[in-house]
């Protein structure tokens, strides 16, 4: 038998063909001649299982050498053990029709038709050949029947469609999987502990099935279902194929005989195959589900372990820190970067809160950030945070986070990837420093004046305190740099912004807004209050000699004008209102300050 399926692996067209014809002719001549009640079809029927499969693992072009051969077997079958041969090429030609019907409906639902390794492939083997080409082949078969035999059409059609469409659910596996040759490629992959494994359940089946056939006391025909699920689990399609053909033959054989739990329904022999072949169809289709759904898993966790193998290699690659968190926040996996990164050990993280990871003052932005990922799988949110290493200190992240989900949807945690940006974020502040620094004095510019001045407006009409805003100008500066060249009027701007430094309070602001004007923001003053803390600065530089570094001394004065920060009022309206001040002071001799009026 095993030369025979070889031969029929192999592409010699001749030689297969006459053995696919002699297949056919065995399995026709077996079935009529065992199986048929009462001049109608024969109620089991697996020729036509063997020319589906065969067409469906060869191109429709190489279809004529098998076809031909099984009509001829399936002709010399039914004219020898059946309705003789006057209507036996009608009945053949109706069961050839089946199997190229079948053949052409599987290739065109699922690719290759030959797929019964997923729920798709066999949804569409069980769709084609245990119906849609059973149920039209048996109009014509049953015809035919009713015209050779005084049998009626309906029954006929009944016995016809039953007997092959079991037939075609039973056998056809099988067949595939020796014609194809997955069957001798998977046993000789197997090592000799599995293949011994193999042996035993094949045995266990056929002992199991032999003592619940072969006794009519107790209906115990569920008892084989279990070692065609354990044969499915174990050993996938091959497995349950395998069992499968057990159960059909011995259950046939008792069945047919006049024994078996079958026995026990009130009925003629008939009456007992048919409900026999609802039983193995059950058993045929529950088997090939669960073992298509098992290789399925399989294809999925061979492909997950691939992922999962490329996915380490990039996580203990990259400098980057990979974490998986549970919806609940616990870490479950932290990448071998986050030692040299943060100074923990990976695997001392398992199970740890991640937030105890952040800084505290951040956790509320980054619980929110996980929050948001578990609310929106699909969606990335990236959060900057500054994080704690093992050692105490701190360095500033960037995590791109977005939710993890299982095979149904279900959001199962988070998987973050976290970058130090310490370094990127000093640089970032310096340049924003930098941006609001005057390069010159290097106090603050006007555009940093204007924001500040822009919150101190917004504190007061929120009633966190009050504030002044001045104004002040160096007084005939022009003439520094005439008299003593730009780059002493530069000194003199530096001496000025230096003792404006000191001289005022840790709340208050000096910034230069540009040439020889400056601008204070005094914080927590009223109008007197900050007019003397000017006056005071005022005496300081009237009484400052500021050397030029050519052998000369400057002396130089500013005048000022300040007006309130007022609530309801704008930072173009307060600096207008000081700036009409100054220009009062300068107009009333320079050298002083005035308040808005």
């Amino acid at each position: 038998m095993l030369a025979v399926f070889r031969v029929l692996y192999s592409s010699r067209s001749v030689l297969r063909a006459v053995l696919i014809g002699l297949l056919v002719f065995a399995a026709s001549a077996v079935a009529i001649r065992f199986t048929r009640f009462g001049g109608g079809p024969a109620c089991l029927w697996f020729a036509t299982a063997i020319l589906i499969v065969e067409l469906v693992l060869r191109p429709a072009r190489a279809w004529l050498w098998p076809t031909s051969a099984a009509m001829i077997g399936g002709i010399v079958a039914t004219g020898l053990f059946g309705i003789g041969f006057g209507y036996a090429p009608l009945v053949t030609l109706c069961t050839i029709g089946e199997a190229i019907l079948a053949a052409w409906l599987m290739r065109r639902g699922g690719g290759s038709g030959a797929d019964l390794g997923s729920l798709r492939g066999v949804m569409v083997f069980i769709a084609v050949a245990g119906g849609i080409a059973p149920a039209v082949s048996g109009i014509g078969g049953a015809a035919t029947i009713a015209l050779a035999t005084p049998t009626g059409f309906a029954s006929n059609w009944l016995s016809w469609y039953l007997g092959h469409a079991l037939g075609n659910l039973t056998l056809a596996p099988v067949a595939l999987l020796a014609l194809n040759g997955e069957m001798f490629a998977g046993i000789a992959r197997m090592r000799w502990a599995r293949k011994l494994e193999g042996v035993g359940l094949i045995l266990a089946t056929i002992v199991v099935t032999r003592l619940v056939f072969g006794q009519t006391t107790f209906p115990l025909l569920f008892v084989p279902l279990l070692p065609l699920m354990i044969a499915a689990f174990r050993f996938g399609r091959i497995g349950g194929a395998i069992t499968i053909v057990i159960l059909a033959t011995i259950g046939a054989a008792f069945t047919i005989g006049g024994n078996g739990p079958v026995r026990m329904i009130s009925g003629a022999t008939h009456e007992r195959v048919l409900f026999l072949q609802f039983y193995l169809a059950t058993a045929v289709v529950m088997t090939l589900l669960i073992a298509a759904e098992l290789n399925q898993r399989k294809r999925l966790m061979v492909a997950l372990r691939a992922s999962e193998a490329r996915y380490r290699l990039i996580a203990d690659g990259s400098t980057d820190v990979i974490l998986t968190q549970t919806v609940a926040g616990e870490i479950d996996y932290a990448s071998a970067s986050i030692l040299p990164l943060a100074g923990y050990h990976p695997t001392a993280l398992i199970g740890v809160k991640a937030g105890t990871l952040v800084r505290p003052d951040d956790l509320p932005v980054v619980t929110k950030t996980h929050r948001d990922a578990l609310s929106n799988p699909g969606a990335t949110f990236m959060v900057e945070y500054c994080g704690l290493k093992a050692d105490g200190s701190m360095l500033w992240c960037e995590s791109h986070t977005r939710a993890v989900t299982d095979e149904d949807g279900s959001v199962v945690g988070t998987v973050s990837v976290i970058r130090d940006i310490s370094r990127h974020k000093q640089l970032r502040d310096e340049l924003s420093q930098a941006a609001q620094t005057d390069p010159l004095t290097g106090i603050v510019n006007r555009r940093a004046f204007d924001v500040a001045l822009d919150q101190r407006l917004a504190d007061v009409a929120a009633g966190r305190g009050i504030g002044v805003c001045a104004v002040l100008d160096l007084d005939f500066f022009k003439r520094v740099n005439d008299l003593h060249g730009h780059a002493a009027g530069d000194t003199v701007l530096c001496a000025f912004a230096d003792v404006a430094r000191r001289s005022l309070r840790a709340d208050d602001l000096i910034a230069r807004l540009g040439g020889e004007e400056f601008g204070l923001i005094i914080w927590n003053a009223d109008v007197l209050e900050a007019k003397a803390i000017c006056e005071r600065l005022r005496r300081e530089i009237a009484d400052l000699s500021v050397a030029t570094g050519f052998g000369d001394e400057v002396r130089f004065t500013f005048s000022g004008g300040l007006a309130p920060i007022r609530a309801g009022r704008s930072r173009q309206h307060v600096l207008r209102h000081a700036d009409e001040a100054l220009y009062r002071a300068k107009h009333a001799g320079r050298n002083r300050l005035e308040l808005a009026s």
